[in-house]
């Protein structure tokens, strides 16, 4: 009789034991969801930035193909000849992904040029920021852009078809983008100039006049050679230049520091000068 008294709050009692247990386990489960639902979305975005990235990429390596394959045909046979079947036949892709990348073929010439001198920009501007004193970042300007002319020399075609694209073309970003390129060389060659009249080291000259001057001799220069067919070093030709417009701009201050090697070099030239001497300056 006392059993069977005591044994159904025992059991009642297990019981209410269980379920009390069962749900601590459910609120301890509960308690992780969020942090297993955080880490299964972190790394669902992850792997998702991952692909995005991946295709990114792919594209990105597909796009140069086009425009290397866009340039050689382009140097070869010229804007005109050149179609975008033939071109698409270079790149070993189909003519509908071509158009996939460039809508028409104005569009892909105007990518061969704006890679050339987007990549001519940023390098100007780092060799800038990169000195201080004008008259070396003035040579720094100068190497980076014969560098540039040099290897792209043998592509010489496109630039001057570009140039002449620009300006009978009716597509208004062919010229505005020379101008642009133009307008941001002449603001670094101007606070070049500035800072040499500051320190006294040029006289005082009309810089916009100057800068303008100046970049009509660069591209001067770079035709001469291309027209002479590389006979002698643009580099040389360039420093010749340089002495040329120092022998007249400089003030007697730079003039002392500087003269010898400048006299030097306006009397050797840059035509007549030996393959080692080409050679000893390249080191």
């Amino acid at each position: 009789m006392p059993c069977t008294v005591l044994l159904p709050p025992i059991i009642w009692w297990l019981f209410y034991l269980r379920i009390a247990f069962r749900g601590w386990l459910t609120l301890a489960k509960l308690a992780h969801i969020p942090n297993f639902a955080a880490g299964t979305l972190s790394e669902a975005l992850h792997m998702k930035s991952l692909q995005r990235s991946t295709t990114e990429e792919a594209r990105e390596a597909k796009r140069t193909r086009l425009l290397h394959a866009a340039t050689k045909l382009f140097s070869q046979k010229g804007f005109h000849d050149t179609k975008m079947q033939d071109i698409a036949d270079e790149a070993d892709v189909g003519k509908g992904t071509l158009y996939e990348y460039f809508e028409t073929k104005e569009d892909l010439f105007f990518a061969v040029y704006e890679s050339w001198i987007h990549e001519y920009e940023m390098e100007m501007e780092r060799q800038a920021q990169a000195r201080l004193d004008p008259v070396s970042k003035a040579s720094a300007l100068i190497d980076t852009t014969v560098a540039f002319y040099e290897r792209h020399a043998a592509h010489a075609a496109i630039l001057l078809e570009f140039w002449a694209h620009a300006i009978r073309s009716q597509n208004a970003q062919f010229l505005n983008r020379i101008r642009q390129m133009k307008a941001r060389l002449a603001e670094l060659g101007g606070q070049v100039t500035k800072e040499l009249i500051a320190l006294k080291l040029f006289v005082d000259v009309d810089v916009d006049s100057f800068t303008r001057l100046e970049l009509a001799m660069s591209d001067g220069v770079f035709l001469q050679w291309i027209l002479d067919g590389q006979s002698y070093s643009l580099r040389d030709a360039y420093k010749f230049r340089q002495s040329l417009i120092g022998a007249g701009l400089m003030t007697n201050t730079l003039r002392k520091v500087v003269s010898p090697k400048t006299e030097k070099r306006l009397k050797q030239g840059f035509l007549h000068m030996t393959a080692s001497s080409h050679d000893k300056r390249k080191k």
